[in-house]
C-alpha cells in the first residue's frame, strides 16, 4: 500500500542519470519509477543471454536467461517474472519464488502490495500461483485471470477434455470458473469478464449456455433469463445484489437481478463505475456508431464523442465522475461532463486529490510529453513523464520526468501548475 504521508514532500529536485546506462549494458528496456519517485528501473541486457534488472544504477547481484513484465508494487517492491534453465518464475527485489514453471504471464497484485499472483503453465497443465503456491489442481486452459484486493486468485479454465473437432463435446459446456484453483459446479459454452465483490468472497461473470443465449452467473447459480449478449457484472447493494449490461432485442440494458434496472436502453452500454455500494452507477453508452457518452444514474451526458471512452471511473469521494475519451483521433479528459480540451496525441488515466479539488494526468503532443492538472498544461516540457502523485495534504505534486537522459524527481506547488 502506497503509504504516501512517509514520502518525502519537502526536498528540491532530486536527479538520477539514466543515459550512461546505455553504455554500461548491450541494451536497456523500458524504465519504471517507483510510486515514491525514488527508484527508476529497467530490464538489462548484461551478456548474451543474460538479463538483470537495473534500479538507480545498480544492478541486481542474480541474472537471468530472461525477464519481462518488470512493475514497480504499490509499496515499492520491484517485481519481474524471469527464467533460468528455461524455467520461469516471479522475482522481487532480486529474490526469487522456489516454485519454479515451465512458463509465467499476467504479474498482478493486491493493492496493499500483500499477496502477488501469476497465471502459470507447468507440465501441459494451467493454473496461477499466489505467494509461490501454485494451485493444488491445473487444467487444461486457463483464461480471465483476476486477483480480489484480498488476494483471492479466480480464472476461467477448462474442467472437461476436449478432442479436435469435438463440436458436440464444445455445445455441451467445458468450462467453468475456479476460485483459488477450486472448480465451480457449473460448465458453460464459454465465460469471460470475471467480477469479484468487494471482499473477494463471491465472484460474477458472464456466461454462453449454448449457441445463441448469454446470460450473468453469480458463483454457480446462473440467471434464468437469456440475453443476446452479457458484459462485465458487478455487485452492489453490500453484495446482494448483481448489475450487469445486457442485451436484448437488439437493444442494450442494465439489468439488476435479471430485472431491467435502468429504464433506458442503448446501442451500446458497458464499462460500469460504481461508487457508494450502487447508489451511484454510470457506464459508458452509445445511441448511434460513432457517438459515444456516458450515462450516470439512468440520466445522459450532454457530452459526446466520435472514436472512444477508454476509462470511466468515480473519485474516492463519489464527488467526480471522469472519462477518458478520444475524439477526432485526439485524446482527451472529461470531469463531470465538461471536457479540458488539452486534445492530446496521447494520455494517461489521472490521478485524483483526496479532497477531489485536483485532477493531475500525463500526456503527449508533437512528441513530447507534458504534465495537465485540472486541465492546464504546465509549462514545462519531457522526453517522459511518469504518473504524478498529490500529497496527502492536497497542495503539491510529485512530477517524475526523464530529459535529456536524466531522471528527475521534484516537488511542485499547486501554485506553480495553476
Amino acid at each position: 500500500m502506497k503509504d504516501e504521508k512517509s514520502w518525502d514532500w519537502h526536498s528540491g529536485k532530486k536527479e538520477i542519470p539514466v543515459k550512461e546506462w546505455q553504455n554500461r549494458f548491450n541494451w536497456v528496456e523500458e524504465p519504471y519509477v517507483s510510486p515514491d519517485g525514488e527508484k527508476i528501473a529497467s530490464i538489462v541486457n548484461t551478456d548474451e543471454a543474460r538479463f538483470s534488472v537495473c534500479v538507480n544504477g545498480e544492478t541486481w547481484e542474480n541474472n537471468f536467461e530472461k525477464a519481462w513484465s518488470l512493475k514497480f508494487m504499490p509499496d515499492g517492491r520491484l517485481a519481474t517474472l524471469v527464467s533460468n534453465d528455461e524455467e520461469w518464475t516471479a522475482c522481487v527485489d532480486g529474490v526469487s519464488w522456489e516454485t519454479r514453471f515451465d512458463y509465467t504471464w499476467d504479474l498482478k497484485f493486491t493493492p496493499d502490495g500483500s499477496s502477488i499472483a501469476v497465471a502459470v503453465q507447468k507440465d501441459g497443465q494451467y493454473g496461477m500461483a499466489v505467494n509461490d503456491t501454485i494451485w493444488d489442481r491445473l487444467y487444461e486452459n486457463i483464461s480471465g485471470v483476476v486477483l480480489s484486493d484480498q488476494g483471492t486468485s479466480a480464472a476461467v479454465v477448462q474442467a472437461d477434455p476436449l478432442g479436435q473437432g469435438d463440436i458436440e463435446g464444445f455445445s455441451s459446456g467445458i468450462f467453468c470458473a475456479a476460485v483459488n484453483g477450486v472448480a465451480q459446479q457449473e460448465k458453460f459454452m464459454n465465460i469471460w469478464d470475471l467480477s469479484f465483490d468487494s471482499k473477494g468472497k463471491q465472484l460474477a461473470y458472464s456466461i454462453r449456455k449454448n449457441r445463441v443465449d448469454y446470460s450473468i452467473s453469480r458463483g454457480s447459480q446462473p440467471w434464468k433469463k437469456n440475453f443476446q449478449f452479457s458484459w462485465k457484472p458487478e455487485f452492489i447493494d453490500k453484495e446482494n445484489s448483481v448489475i450487469a449490461p445486457v442485451r436484448q432485442g437488439g437493444k442494450w440494458f442494465l439489468f439488476k437481478d435479471e430485472a431491467p434496472f435502468w429504464n433506458k436502453s442503448y446501442g451500446q452500454l458497458w464499462k460500469l463505475a460504481i461508487h457508494g455500494n450502487g447508489k451511484k452507477i454510470a457506464a459508458v453508452v452509445s445511441d448511434n456508431f460513432g457517438k459515444w457518452t456516458v450515462c450516470e444514474n439512468d440520466e445522459t451526458w450532454n457530452f459526446y464523442c466520435d472514436t472512444i471512452i477508454s476509462d470511466l471511473f468515480y473519485s474516492d469521494n463519489g464527488n467526480l465522475l471522469i472519462a477518458v475519451f478520444k475524439d477526432k483521433g485526439l485524446w482527451d479528459i472529461a470531469v463531470n461532463q465538461k471536457a479540458w480540451n488539452i486534445r492530446a496525441d496521447k494520455l494517461w488515466s489521472p490521478v485524483v486529490s483526496r479532497d477531489d479539488t485536483i485532477v493531475a494526468a500525463r500526456m503527449e503532443k508533437d512528441g513530447v510529453f507534458y504534465l495537465v492538472v485540472n486541465g492546464k498544461v504546465y509549462k514545462e516540457y519531457f522526453d517522459m513523464v511518469f504518473e504524478p502523485q498529490i500529497s496527502p495534504d492536497n497542495d503539491k505534486i510529485l512530477l517524475k520526468t526523464m530529459k535529456n537522459g536524466i531522471y528527475s524527481r521534484q516537488i511542485l506547488s499547486l501554485d506553480k501548475v495553476l
